[in-house]
This record gives structure tokens, C-alpha cells and sequence, in this order.
């Protein structure tokens, strides 16, 4: 097939080659048909055919990413019944984990708590939380229980939201004093959990290309970036907030490579465009190439909990949610009753990323690295992780 009659093919097509793509159909010309049917299977469409394009479906690896839990749970009618059902689950289920923790001694129910019984452990929901008078009202089957806070405590206090189950050990004199408060936590992992070949992630959120403060040379320098790399298994994860205008999105989802995975988890301001590999709900709970858990999400939610810890960054929040093993337990921030509920973790995430505080942060904590993301409004920093050694990456593009 000569050149001219290749260039005439793709045109037919509406594609237009470059030198090199030209070039190397020219001397693989049986392949032309299959990588035809391969690009027209994409949800991107490249505006001119390059050699990285063709290389990148041609020689592309496939996607290995399972969804363990989301958002996309299927809801349940709001009843008294669902009610109580969705609370009960809950509580069965970290009580189950409290119970493995140490120290949880003489545990009791509360409707057994005996007027002789002086020091004793209880696993309840916090029905009630009395800010002024540091009192918790905790909550099981048998009954409810009134529980103060002294001076010594108040640390631990100020961390309780309403609806999380814990665990409290207690001393009863006059009153149900707190000694102490066991939330079911993180175990610690003896081994962190990698790929066995090299597997890039980037994580970036909150462009906001719609915004007057967009970064537009931060964001070129993102692009001068994520087109120079060569990563041969490479996850781009853009968590929300894009752009309130459509165009925006597919510019964006264009202009990352076509060798990469593109996923997407929407955010408040984005509109519904179907431009990438995946789209995941916000939080979405995965598993990539069968051997790192991520947990992820846009972070609208996380909000409430940041305004009612104030001082605290954004990894320590996140953090803090982990411990309690459910990251939106207050259900008047999602006053929403699913079959399963996708905020309450059984299992403890490898990577828990958050975009939309625009505050980028990292820590790790007992195996499980904890990643907050900038913005390209106001910190353009963003992270990359290589799944085979979990090195983690700052990328800045200020």
C-alpha cells in the first residue's frame, strides 16, 4: 500500500496521520485495519494519529482495576425500619472489630450493667454528644448509658461525632466517668502492599478551568509532564472538580496520553461527560492489579468533618475518619440509607486519597498512605505513586 493511499484511508475515517505514525504504517500496513477498530472503540478520539498514539493502542496493557465498593450502592427507601436496620448493621459490624482490640476489659451490654459493677467496658453508638457538659449519651440494644468526660479525657472527646460506634472503658462512681476510648483503628500491617512490576498512579483534582484564578501555566507545565513520561502502566486519577463547562473536561481527558488509564470521580461542580476509561463513584473503595486497595473520593463530604476539627490538615482529618473505620459516620451530612454503605470500611485502604480541600499533604500511617491533593487555582501540587515500591512523589507545577 503506498503512503498516499494510507493517508487517503484515514482520512476517510476523519484522521489525519503525522510523519512518523505515516511511516510505520507504511511498513506494518496489515496493521492498519485492527488498530482502526481498536481506536474506534476509545471514548477519546486524538485529533491527529501520532506514534504514541499507535503505539499506545497497539502495545497498551489492559486495565486491571476492581471495584470492591461505591456510591453507586443501590439506595434504600428512608423507613423507620431501613432506619434502625442501617444503624444495627453498623454497630454489628464495628463492634466486631472493636472486639479485637486489647483492652476492652469486663465488657458489658448496657442493659447489664449492674449497680455493683465499678469498672467495666461498653461498645455503644454516640446518640448524643453535649459539648458544654462533656457528656456522651451511648447507645446498644439493652439500653443507653450516660457517660462524662473529666479533664484528662478531653482530647478523646473532642474527637467523638455523633452516630460512630466506639468503645469507652469506664469507672462508676456518682456518676459513669471515661477513662479511656478505644475506636476500632488501623491494625498493623507486617507487610505493605505492592505490584510486582512497576505500576505509576498520578492523583490531581480542583483544576477548576472555569475559574478566573486558573493556573493555566501551572497546568501547561502539568501537560509538558504527563506527556514526557513513558511509564508503561500508568493510572491517571482525576478526583473532581474539573470544570462546571463540558468542553473543559473532554480538553482535558484529550490531552492526557493515550497510553495511560484515565478515571474519573466527579465533583460537585462537573457536569456528566462520558470522555474516560472509567468512571467511579465518590467514594469508591478499589483494587488495582489485584494487590493495592485505594480508597478514593472527591472529598465534598470531608468538609464537615475538617470545620469540626479546625486546626487540623487535611491527612489528619482523613485519618482520623480512618480510625473509626467509617469516613462519613454523622448521617445528617448523608442522610441517605444503601444496601451497603460504601463509607463504612471493613477493610483498611493501602492509598485513602481526597481531592477538594486544595491543600496538598502526604502521610502514612501503620501501611496505609494517606494523600490530600492541590488545585490549580491556588497550590498546584499533586502526587505520584509507584505501586512496586510505594515511593510517593510530589509533583510540582508552580
Amino acid at each position: 500500500m503506498e503512503k498516499q493511499e494510507i493517508v487517503d484511508l484515514f482520512l476517510g475515517y476523519g484522521y489525519q496521520l503525522d510523519i512518523d505514525s505515516l511511516e510505520y504504517f507504511y511498513q506494518t500496513p496489515d496493521g492498519i485495519r485492527s488498530f482502526l477498530e481498536k481506536l474506534g472503540e476509545t471514548k477519546t478520539k486524538p485529533k491527529t494519529i501520532t506514534l504514541e498514539v499507535v503505539r499506545a493502542l497497539v502495545e497498551k496493557p489492559g486495565m486491571d482495576v476492581e471495584l470492591i465498593s461505591g456510591t453507586d450502592s443501590k439506595q434504600t427507601k428512608n423507613t423507620v425500619q431501613s432506619y434502625v436496620q442501617h444503624f444495627t448493621t453498623r454497630y454489628e459490624k464495628i463492634s466486631k472489630l472493636l472486639l479485637k482490640r486489647l483492652g476492652l476489659l469486663n465488657l458489658m451490654s448496657i442493659g447489664k450493667i449492674s449497680p455493683r459493677a465499678k469498672n467495666f467496658s461498653i461498645i455503644g453508638i454516640v446518640r448524643e454528644k453535649d459539648n458544654a457538659q462533656k457528656t456522651v449519651v451511648l447507645e446498644d440494644q439493652t439500653g443507653e448509658l450516660l457517660v462524662y468526660f473529666d479533664d484528662g479525657c478531653l482530647e478523646e472527646f473532642h474527637q467523638i461525632l455523633p452516630d460512630e460506634v466506639l468503645g469507652v472503658i469506664c469507672e462508676k462512681k456518682e456518676t459513669v466517668g471515661v477513662k479511656k476510648v478505644i475506636w476500632p483503628n488501623l491494625s498493623l500491617k507486617k507487610d505493605v502492599s505492592k505490584t510486582a512490576h512497576d505500576v505509576y498512579c498520578a492523583f490531581l483534582s480542583d483544576l477548576h478551568m472555569d475559574n478566573a484564578k486558573f493556573n493555566k501555566t501551572a497546568y501547561e507545565k502539568f501537560l509538558d509532564w504527563v506527556g514526557s513520561v513513558k511509564y508503561k502502566k500508568f493510572y491517571i486519577f482525576v478526583l473532581g472538580d474539573v470544570s462546571s463547562k463540558k468542553d473543559d473536561i473532554k480538553n482535558l481527558f484529550s490531552d492526557l496520553p493515550q497510553s495511560s488509564f484515565k478515571i474519573f470521580l466527579k465533583g460537585e461542580i462537573d457536569p456528566d461527560v462520558e470522555m474516560w476509561d472509567l468512571v467511579l463513584p465518590t467514594p469508591s473503595f478499589i483494587r488495582l492489579e489485584n494487590s493495592v486497595s485505594l480508597l478514593l473520593c472527591h472529598g465534598e463530604f470531608l468538609t464537615n468533618y475538617s470545620n469540626i476539627w479546625k486546626d487540623l490538615p487535611p491527612t489528619m482529618v482523613m485519618l482520623n475518619l480512618l480510625k473509626k473505620r467509617h469516613i462519613n459516620p454523622v448521617f445528617e451530612f448523608n442522610p441517605r440509607i444503601y444496601e451497603h454503605d460504601p463509607f463504612l470500611l471493613g477493610a483498611v485502604p493501602d492509598i485513602f486519597v481526597s481531592g477538594h480541600f486544595h491543600i496538598p499533604s502526604l502521610m502514612n500511617y501503620k501501611g496505609t498512605t494517606i494523600i490530600s491533593t492541590g488545585s490549580f487555582v491556588s497550590s498546584p501540587s499533586f502526587w505520584l505513586v509507584n505501586l512496586r515500591t510505594r515511593e510517593t512523589l510530589k509533583l510540582d507545577f508552580i
